[in-house]
Order: structure tokens, then C-alpha cells, then sequence
């Protein structure tokens, strides 16, 4: 009896090491700017840079980073993204990669747009120099 519930025991453990979650992209709140831009102009160039850098910068630099786009005058783009820092690596990443996408089709030709789910959050907006 001793040893078949030790081999439960280590079962149930080496179980668990496999089990993975997922974030939590429950929405929590989102907003978008009313004006929008032009998709064939330079700040539609702008924009894709400032997400794609969030989603793929955030996780590696402390689960907050902040950023603007390279491109002068009526193309500036701001962005920035968090994600919960108890949740993996992997996790962060995939959490921005659903903001990135929600905040594209739900703001689709906005200058700016914010959404914050539970495990993360992403923003991004047009400044003018």
C-alpha cells in the first residue's frame, strides 16, 4: 500500500511539471481613438513596427517596455506593454501576441488604442513632433 501511494505521489508531481497554462486574456477594459489614419500613410508603417517591437521586446525587457518608432514628423508612433509578472516567459509573449491582434481588428484605423487583459496589457499612439 506504502509504495503504491508513493508511486500516486510521484506520478501526480511529474504530472504537474507538464501541465502548462495559458494567460489569461480575459479583457478586462479597451478603449480606441476616434480619429484614424490613413493605411496606405506612413504612420500605418509606424504602428506595425511599435506593435510587433511590444510584442516581441516586452517579455525580454522585465515584462514593461516602452517605445517609439523611428519614423519623424506625422509617422510617430508610441507603444507600450506590461505583462503580470507571475506568469511565464512563453506566457507574456503569447498575452501580447492576443492584445496585439484584438487591439488591430477592434481599432482597425485608429490613431491609438489601449487593452488590458488580465495577464497583460498593450497601447499605442499617433504623436505629432
Amino acid at each position: 500500500m506504502r509504495v503504491l501511494i508513493t508511486f500516486l505521489i510521484i506520478g501526480l508531481l511529474l504530472f504537474s511539471s507538464f501541465v502548462r497554462s495559458e494567460p489569461n486574456t480575459k479583457e478586462i477594459n479597451h478603449i480606441c481613438n476616434g480619429n484614424v489614419y490613413d493605411k496606405g500613410g506612413p504612420f500605418a508603417l509606424s504602428l506595425a513596427y511599435v506593435v510587433e517591437a511590444l510584442q516581441n521586446v516586452t517579455p525580454n525587457q522585465g515584462y514593461d517596455y516602452y517605445i517609439t518608432s523611428p519614423y519623424p514628423n506625422d509617422a510617430l508612433a508610441y507603444g507600450h506593454a506590461t505583462c503580470n509578472s507571475i506568469i511565464e516567459f512563453s506566457d507574456c509573449g503569447l498575452c501580447l501576441s492576443s492584445a496585439k491582434s484584438f487591439l488591430l481588428r477592434t481599432c482597425d484605423g485608429s490613431i491609438g488604442g489601449q487593452v488590458e487583459f488580465v495577464d497583460c496589457s498593450m497601447r499605442y499612439e499617433q504623436y505629432f513632433s
